[in-house]
């Protein structure tokens, strides 16, 4: 008798425990939301959103009978609150004509210009825009003679606050037509490229990373690039590091009001991850680097890892509607 009282005192004991875990899994996920989304916290728990949701799910089924109508509406509107990433796995199915003009993008945090100029030229190899974030300035005259004629820098800006460039270079037969900076403090400029009787708005940024307590020039970023979106018209495009996973709130909502569209929701592409501890790990994955169109469609996206950059590249094709 004494061994079953002890058996049933741990199995409500367990029970009780998983239920506070998952009423744990609802509070994180509800401090994502606090100052709309703009806080550290916020953002880190947002990049963990896959493992709370395994974790929530574990927690509501062990043991299922304990509470069970608590534990599903719990866990049931923890899912419901994330449904709209559903978006990232099934493809748009815009139909784009064959005849459509294209360009196609690349972008690399290079981590402080980890990556030699050789395999920066082979990232480089058969696009037409080439960004880069976190760039050592002392590289760019080697870089321009290692990528050679048809190059030419585009857009540099300092990013004070990391101490480091963002450079955009441009490939011809693509030109500058104009360039715009980015208002705010957001490093970067809004170039309008032309191809013949062709043009497109190409943004290649870096945002400030908001886990480290840099949440509210994040959130600044965010605003400058919808503004500029909105104040552009035709085909745009933003690329770069972002420093923003998809299920981040503040994101979330700059992507919805700025009418951009994720590369990788546009071709059911999932959550490809572009950033790990290390530089050319093998796991890397957080999805913070982001290709983004309007008025455009991403054809195709290639994820690759770079040896020298704790940052995987992304290499989109995009056809300019």
């Amino acid at each position: 008798m004494t061994t079953d009282r002890a058996r049933t005192r741990w199995g409500t004991a367990a029970a009780w425990a998983t239920f506070a875990v998952l009423a744990l899994c609802v509070l994180a996920v509800a401090l994502m939301h606090l100052k709309g989304g703009r806080t550290s916290l916020g953002v880190v728990l947002a990049a963990g959103v896959p493992a709370i949701l395994l974790v929530a799910v574990a927690a509501a089924l062990l043991p299922w009978r304990h509470h069970r109508w608590w534990r599903l509406a719990l866990v049931g509107g923890l899912l419901a609150s994330q449904a709209p990433l559903l978006d990232h796995a099934v493809p748009d199915g815009h139909h784009v004509a064959p005849d459509s003009p294209t360009i196609s993008v690349a972008t690399l945090n290079t981590g402080w210009a980890g990556p030699t100029d050789v395999e920066l030229v082979d990232l480089a190899e058969g696009v037409d825009v080439l960004a880069l974030q976190e760039w050592a300035p002392d590289r760019t005259e080697g870089l321009g003679r290692a990528l050679g004629p048809q190059w030419h820098l585009a857009d540099s800006d300092h990013d004070d606050y990391i101490g480091a460039d963002v450079d955009v270079w441009v490939r011809a037969p693509w030109r500058v037509v104009s360039s715009a900076p980015l208002d705010g403090r957001q490093p970067g400029s809004v170039l309008r490229l032309g191809r013949g009787d062709v043009e497109v708005s190409v943004i290649g940024t870096r945002l400030q990373n908001p886990a480290f307590f840099a949440a509210e020039r994040w959130g600044e970023g965010l605003d400058s690039l919808r503004r500029a979106s909105e104040a552009t018209d035709g085909p745009v495009i933003v690329l770069g590091d972002l420093n923003a996973p998809p299920s981040a709130v503040a994101f979330r909502d700059f992507v919805r009001r700025s009418g951009l569209r994720d590369c990788t929701t546009q071709l059911g592409a999932g959550f490809p991850g572009t950033w790990g501890r290390t530089r050319g790990a093998d796991f890397a994955p957080v999805p913070i680097d982001h290709v983004l169109t309007r008025g455009a469609t991403c054809t195709d996206l290639v994820v690759t890892r770079e040896r020298g950059s704790d940052h995987r590249a992304l290499t989109a094709t995009v056809a300019l509607d």
